[in-house]
């Protein structure tokens, strides 16, 4: 039971084990350590392995627009503003869990509605007073003038 667990909130944690990191060399600050130290950090995570998650959550997950889907399923962050991998890391790892709890809120239920009597004659009023003030700025022909 030496399982370290990343916690997103207090019902759900991801066991490490879904978490994949890999490195490469980043393009970010550094300094000369740049070109010889892989400070890059992509993170993958496998939304479908870890079902602790609710279904529908994991389909939000996949269908939040700032979230980058492979082709084969898997999450995919890379980050590479810190200096350090570490830091990259740390970041990485943050904005997967920002993700995902964006993705537990279940979002409420509309429902249709229709106007009331009183904005109904409200839009209708500011309708009349538009258009008398653009009868106004047309160019009257008089037909008298001869």
């Amino acid at each position: 039971m030496n399982q370290k667990l990343l916690r997103i909130n207090e019902h759900y944690n991801i066991p490490e084990e879904f978490l994949i990191f890999k490195t490469a060399r980043s393009t970010g600050p550094g300094g000369q350590n740049v070109n010889k130290v892989e400070t890059k950090v992509r993170l993958i995570y496998n939304v479908f392995a870890h079902i602790e998650i609710p279904a529908d959550a994991r389909l939000r997950l996949l269908a939040l627009p700032e979230t980058k889907v492979n082709k084969d399923g898997l999450i995919v962050i890379t980050e590479q503003r810190g200096a350090s991998q570490y830091e990259n890391k740390e970041l990485a790892i943050k904005q997967l869990k920002a993700l995902i709890k964006k993705a537990l809120i279940i979002p409420k239920e509309r429902r249709a509605t229709k106007p009331t009597r009183v904005s109904k004659e409200e839009r209708l009023k500011s309708k009349r007073v538009t258009s008398a003030k653009k009868v106004t700025r047309r160019k009257r022909i008089d037909f008298d003038e001869e």
